[in-house]
């Protein structure tokens, strides 16, 4: 069995890591104030999938959203049921600068009556920024949990905001 390994990318909020298994992405982890290095940070060569997550990663902080297309690539190879597939897609498609509430994201999805289930799937977000789950927030208008960071979620809203 190989070990698993990531790959760190340096952003603006600080080291986010792309976790990976037998070569192909499985996790995105943002900065952790706590986080120290540990055993398994890989180098060269890099495999072709997660570059293409790096790459990502870094046209978002250039100011650019992923194209859907490879969204949809990403979202069919992680998704255990066709509803945690519909939810991520309409996430995937939530445009940069804008915000949707739970409730909405599931009525979008086709589970009008899921808006919880919608949280859970977005705390379960294995690729936060690429699928921008920092995008939805409460329907009251606050923004939310963001896996205990809500200051990262804050931050990466008003980044956005800025254009």
């Amino acid at each position: 069995m190989k070990k698993a390994v990531y790959y760190a990318v340096e952003t603006p909020l600080g080291e986010m890591r792309i976790h990976v298994h037998d070569g192909r992405p499985v996790l995105v982890t943002l900065p952790d104030r706590n986080q120290e290095a540990e055993e398994g940070s890989a180098s060269a060569p890099i495999p072709a999938a997660v570059s293409r997550l790096r790459q990502a990663l870094e046209a978002y902080f250039q100011g650019k959203d992923v194209p859907c297309v490879y969204i949809d690539g990403l979202v069919d190879s992680i998704c255990r049921t066709p509803f945690e597939g519909a939810v991520l897609k309409e996430v995937a498609r939530i445009p940069r600068g804008e915000v949707r509430s739970y409730s909405e994201i599931a009525e979008l999805a086709g589970y009008p009556r899921a808006a919880r289930a919608v949280g859970n799937v977005m705390h379960d977000n294995p690729f936060p920024i690429v699928i921008p789950c920092h995008r939805v927030i409460r329907k009251d208008g606050s923004i939310g949990g963001f896996g205990g960071a809500e200051g990262q979620k804050a931050w990466l809203l008003d980044y956005e905001s800025r254009g």
